[in-house]
C-alpha cells in the first residue's frame, strides 16, 4: 500500500498517509465493530476525490479492488464510516460553507462542514434544517445526508432528504454526477450520454418500470425504513420528471462520494413554547399521545419512566415537576412538547388545547415561554444519559436499538410485548423517542467485556428486532443499517425487493469498491468476527451526551 499512498500524494493537493497512529484513529466509528484501513486520505477539492476514485477503479478492472469509505465525524453507530481500505477524510480541508441565498433560502456547503456549527450559522439568519440527529455538535452535513438523519421535528419535515436540494456526488469510476430534478426532455439529453453516467440514468429509468409494481407495492412511504435503497420510489415521479438525488440521500456512500450539496433551509422561530408533562398513568400515556398529536405540536418527545426513575438514582436533580419535593409519580413517563408557529396567538392556543388535554387524561405539568427557562426545562432531553451513562459497572448502552420505528396504532401492543420479551431476558429496555413519528430509542444496559457479553447482546438483538418487524416497524429509522445491522435486518427483508436494491448498487458500482460490505448481506459471524475488544461505548457516549 506505500506504493498506491506515494502514487495518490504525487496526484492529490491533500495529504495520503499510512501512517499506523493515523490509521488507528480512523479504525473505528462509534458503533461495536472496527476495521483499521490501509490509508487514510485528506482531500482538499473534489478533484482530489476524482482522482483516488478513478485510480481505485482502474485497479478494479484488474482485478484489485481496494474499498472506499467516505468519513466525516465518525459519529456512525452502524459501523457504515470505517472500512479496511482507503478512508477518504472530508473533514480536514472539505469543511466549508461555500454560500448561503437568503431570498432562495439556499445553503451551499461542502460535507465536512460541522452539522451543528451550520445549524448556529444558519440561525443567526433565522432559518435552520429541520434534521437534528443525537450527535448534531459533533456530526458532519454530509454524514447526515449520507444516513438521511432525522431527529425531533415532526414528520418527514424532520428527515433530511427532505432539505436536498442538489448533489455533486463523485461515482466510482471518478466521474462526476450533478443531480438535478430533470424533464423528460432532460431525461432523454442524459440517457445519450455515452458515460457512466449515461449508463446509469438510462438503467436506473428501466430498472424503475421494470419493477413499478413492486416498487409501488413492496416499498411503502408509511413506513420510516432506511434500509437497502426506499428512495428508489422518489426518483422518477408520474409526470415523467427524474432527480436520482433521493438514491444518494441514505446510501451511507455506497452509490457514489458526495463532494458538495445544496440544502434548502426552513424559516426558524426563537419564540417557543415548552410544555413538560410527567404522566401518572401507563395507560392513559398513549391517548395523551395521541391528543397531543392531533394539535400538531413542533415537537413530542417522550420519556419512559424506567429511565426518570434512574436519573433519580444517579443523582440528577431537574427540579420543578421533577424534584422529589414535588411528589409525582412518574412511573409512566415525561412528555415534552413544543410550539414554535410564528404566530403567537396560534402558540398559545395550541397551549390551551394541550393543556385541555392534560387535565382530562391527570398529570402534573410546567410551561416555559422565556428563552432562558425554555433552554432549562429543555434539558429535560439528556435524561436518557443522566440515568444510563454515570456508572461503569452498570454496564453499556448499545447503539443497535436507537432510531427504531413503532407504528403508532402498534405502539402500546409493542410495549406490551417488549415487556414480556424484558421479563424473560431479566432485563430492562427502556425507551425515549418521538411520538410524532413514531421513532423510538431503547436502552438496554449490559456488560459487554467478553465475547460471550457481545454474544448475549446479539441474540437480544435478534429476539428484539424480530419484534419490531412482527409490529410493522423497521430498526432503520434514523439511519442507514450500516454492516453490524445487515444480518437483522435480512431476515425480515422480501427477497424481490433485497434483490432490487443489490442490482441499484451494482449499477452505480460494478466492481464493488464503494464501502464494501455496507448495505449488503453480511452473515452474522462476519460481524461477529469485527466486533471491537474492549469496546465500552464510550465513543458513542462522547458523540451524543450534549444532546
Amino acid at each position: 500500500m506505500s506504493k498506491i499512498s506515494r502514487y495518490l500524494n504525487e496526484h492529490l493537493l491533500g495529504e495520503v498517509t499510512t501512517s499506523t497512529a493515523v490509521r488507528k484513529q480512523f479504525s473505528h466509528d462509534a458503533s461495536m465493530i472496527g476495521f483499521t484501513p490501509e490509508i487514510v486520505a485528506h482531500p482538499k477539492v473534489t478533484n482530489d476525490i476524482r482522482k483516488i476514485l478513478r485510480f481505485t477503479h482502474q485497479l478494479a478492472e484488474k482485478g484489485h479492488p481496494i474499498s472506499i469509505t467516505a468519513r466525516g465525524a465518525g459519529t456512525d453507530v452502524t459501523g457504515a464510516a470505517t472500512g479496511s481500505g482507503i478512508v477518504i477524510n472530508t473533514v480536514a480541508h472539505m469543511n466549508e460553507v461555500i454560500e448561503y441565498d437568503p431570498k432562495k433560502r439556499l445553503v451551499h456547503v461542502q460535507p465536512g462542514v460541522n452539522f451543528g456549527s451550520l445549524q448556529t450559522a444558519l440561525k443567526l439568519q433565522g432559518c435552520f434544517i429541520p434534521s437534528f440527529p443525537d450527535s448534531v455538535e459533533y456530526s458532519t452535513i454530509g454524514g447526515a445526508v449520507a444516513n438521511n438523519a432525522s431527529g425531533r421535528y415532526s414528520g418527514q419535515r424532520g428527515a433530511i432528504e427532505e432539505s436536498v436540494e442538489q448533489l455533486e456526488v463523485v461515482l466510482a469510476n471518478g466521474d462526476v454526477l450533478q443531480t438535478s430534478r430533470l424533464s423528460k426532455k432532460e431525461l432523454n439529453q442524459k440517457k445519450g450520454l455515452q458515460t457512466l453516467e449515461g449508463e446509469i440514468y438510462r438503467t436506473i429509468d428501466n430498472l424503475i418500470e421494470d419493477n413499478r409494481e413492486l416498487i409501488e407495492q413492496s416499498i411503502s412511504s408509511d413506513t420510516i425504513d432506511n434500509s437497502g435503497y426506499p428512495p428508489i420510489r422518489k426518483v422518477k415521479e408520474k409526470n415523467g420528471s427524474f432527480d436520482l438525488a433521493p438514491l444518494f440521500v441514505g446510501s451511507q456512500g455506497t452509490l457514489g462520494v458526495i463532494s458538495e450539496m445544496i440544502l434548502k433551509v426552513d424559516f426558524y422561530n426563537n419564540n417557543e413554547i415548552l410544555l413538560a408533562i410527567v404522566v401518572r398513568d401507563k395507560n392513559s400515556l398513549v391517548d395523551l399521545l395521541d391528543d397531543l398529536k392531533s394539535i400538531n405540536p413542533e415537537t413530542l418527545e417522550v420519556f419512559a419512566g424506567g429511565l426518570l426513575e434512574r436519573a433519580h438514582k444517579n443523582g440528577k436533580q431537574y427540579g420543578g415537576i421533577l424534584s422529589e419535593d414535588a411528589g409525582i409519580d412518574t412511573s409512566a413517563g415525561l412528555i415534552l412538547c413544543s410550539f414554535q408557529d410564528f404566530n403567537e396567538r396560534v402558540r398559545k392556543r395550541k397551549l390551551k388545547k394541550a393543556l385541555k388535554a392534560v387535565s382530562k387524561f391527570g398529570g402534573a405539568f410546567e410551561v416555559a415561554d422565556k428563552r432562558d427557562r425554555v433552554r432549562e426545562l429543555a434539558a429535560l432531553r439528556g435524561i436518557p444519559y443522566s440515568a444510563l451513562h454515570t456508572e461503569e459497572k452498570a454496564g453499556v448502552v448499545s447503539p443497535l436499538f436507537r432510531g427504531v420505528y413503532i407504528p403508532s396504532d402498534r405502539f402500546e401492543d409493542f410495549c406490551g410485548a417488549l415487556a414480556k420479551l424484558e421479563k424473560s431476558l431479566r432485563l430492562e429496555l427502556p425507551y425515549s423517542g418521538f411520538a410524532s413519528d413514531g421513532v423510538y430509542s431503547f436502552w438496554p444496559q449490559m456488560s459487554l467485556q467478553t465475547a460471550a457479553d457481545k454474544q448475549k447482546l446479539l441474540k437480544l438483538y435478534d429476539a428484539f428486532a424480530a419484534l419490531v418487524y412482527e409490529y410493522k416497524g423497521s430498526v432503520v429509522a434514523e439511519s442507514g443499517e450500516g454492516r453490524i445491522k445487515t444480518p437483522f435486518i435480512a431476515k425480515q427483508m422480501d427477497e424481490d425487493v433485497a434483490n432490487l436494491y443489490q442490482n441499484i448498487r451494482k449499477i452505480f458500482d460494478e466492481h464493488g469498491t464503494l464501502n464494501t460490505g455496507v448495505k449488503q448481506p453480511n452473515e452474522l459471524r462476519q460481524v461477529v468476527a469485527r466486533l471491537r475488544t474492549g469496546y465500552d461505548g464510550a465513543d458513542f457516549s462522547h458523540h451524543t451526551a450534549a444532546n
